[in-house]
């Protein structure tokens, strides 16, 4: 099992500071969420270029849509 941390009253989880330093996150950072079947929570950093191709993504979907 790896390293224990606590939900708050407002289901803020701290992240242990060994995970944040090995993932250079800072504040305001991205995280994406996700859940598999058995329970286990996956957390990936979001890195920028990530962001600017999903919002790319996003723009041309829209642009495409207008077009219809």
């Amino acid at each position: 099992m790896g390293l224990i941390t606590n939900i708050d009253a407002n289901g803020r989880i701290e992240l242990p500071l060994a995970i944040r330093y090995g993932l250079h996150l800072l504040p305001g950072d991205k995280i994406a969420v996700d859940q598999l079947g058995d329970g286990t929570i996956i957390l990936k950093k979001v890195e920028e270029r990530e962001n600017l191709g999903r919002a790319e993504m996003s723009k041309i979907g829209i642009m495409q849509a207008a077009h219809s």
